[in-house]
């Protein structure tokens, strides 16, 4: 009979990804992460030794590049794939985070997938993707996006034994696409990162600027609140660089930031505003939190597990006037909702992570017969 494996520290781990890490970034960061937690290699295409110790400055976990430059969507998902097909590895366990560009044979490989979400293009935003292509595109697209939505459902089904995944909205996804169950992990804060400060009077939303995060939504609402200033951090996509061009004198695009001033605008921020469309879990909101601030919130997808109406924010339709209204009812008693924003962000530590990452990876690992 097996031994017992009792300590993630007894297998060697691998996490293969096909996320560059070439600049720092929110993927990255829940990454190394997940490699601290478990004392994993991550195995990656390429990466910068600057970006990775941005979250790595001691250098504790080991990252092995493939010295590999993938092309641009959606050309990645087939060289990603070929990439790693044509790896050997020698490894106890593998995670996978997942993207298809990643995928690896993984049949009798001791593994466990950490899904985001099945990919979104492919399903609930099949139509809305193929709506924003010009005639011609889309018509190639159309045939392309199936057969790959047939081959990824194929994979997922015969392939992958264990999953686990960001949040509830995202296993629902699961087991609608792919009928499978997932574990819930839920991604992590460093908590003593955040501080809370007195406010200087702006809301603020953190996140890319493109098609899924309905920002012309936010810009429109402070359009029409003039005395309330609204500043946008995040990269801006280039389809959506006229909303920068367009938008009224309280609105301000910073474009990308470092953790460092993320940390200052959350901390001296009136309140936080998001209105991603089915958001699949929104580390966001959480991090306005973990800095006392309330947030006001589309009602739907992750937000719905972590925002708590009435308590650290208010939850709105997607619609102005609505929003306007939750933004004008919070900013009469802006700290009434800091000692439960801050009590809610604790549910989202890194030692919680931690302790259930490695639990469920020990759990899997001990059903493994050819594993030590």
């Amino acid at each position: 009979m097996k031994e017992k494996i009792e300590s993630i520290r007894d297998i060697d781990i691998a996490i293969l990804t096909c996320e560059d890490f070439s600049k720092p970034g929110g993927a990255q960061r829940l990454i190394m992460d997940q490699a601290r937690a478990l004392s994993a290699t991550i195995i990656c295409p390429q990466y910068d030794p600057e970006a990775v110790a941005a979250y790595d400055p001691r250098c504790d976990v080991d990252v092995i590049s493939l010295d590999a430059m993938l092309p641009t969507e959606p050309f990645r998902q087939i060289a990603g794939r070929r990439l790693f097909q044509k790896q050997s590895f020698s490894y106890d366990f593998y995670v996978f985070n997942d993207d298809m560009a990643s995928r690896y044979p993984v049949k009798q490989m001791p593994h466990m997938y950490y899904f985001n979400t099945p990919r979104r293009a492919l399903y609930d935003m099949y139509y809305p993707f193929l709506d924003e292509l010009p005639p011609l595109k889309r018509f190639l697209y159309a045939p392309a996006l199936s057969s790959a939505r047939f081959f990824d459902r194929r994979f997922v089904r015969e392939h992958v034994r264990h999953i686990s995944c960001i949040s509830h909205n995202t296993r629902n996804r699961l087991q609608k696409y792919y009928g499978k169950e997932a574990k819930v992990i839920y991604p992590p804060l460093h908590l003593e990162q955040y501080r809370c400060e007195q406010s200087k009077g702006y809301w603020l939303s953190v996140g890319r600027v493109d098609k899924w995060k309905r920002v012309e939504l936010q810009i429109e609402t402070f359009h029409k609140i003039p005395d309330k200033e609204l500043l946008i951090a995040g990269p801006i996509y280039p389809a959506y660089e006229h909303l920068k061009e367009s938008a009224p004198p309280n609105v301000t695009f910073l474009g990308s930031c470092t953790d460092e001033m993320l940390m200052t605008l959350y901390a001296e921020c009136e309140g936080f505003i998001t209105t991603a469309i089915d958001e699949d879990f929104g580390i966001t909101p959480v991090e306005a939190m973990a800095s006392g601030k309330p947030v006001v919130a589309t009602k739907e997808g992750g937000y719905l597990e972590t925002v708590l109406d009435g308590y650290t924010g208010i939850f709105t339709h997607p619609d102005v006037d609505n929003m306007i209204s939750a933004i004008r009812i919070i900013e009469a008693e802006p700290l009434k909702y800091k000692e439960a924003c801050l009590a809610q962000a604790s549910r989202f530590s890194y030692e919680q992570f931690c302790a259930e990452m490695q639990m469920h990876v020990l759990n899997i690992a001990n059903t493994y017969t050819n594993l030590r």
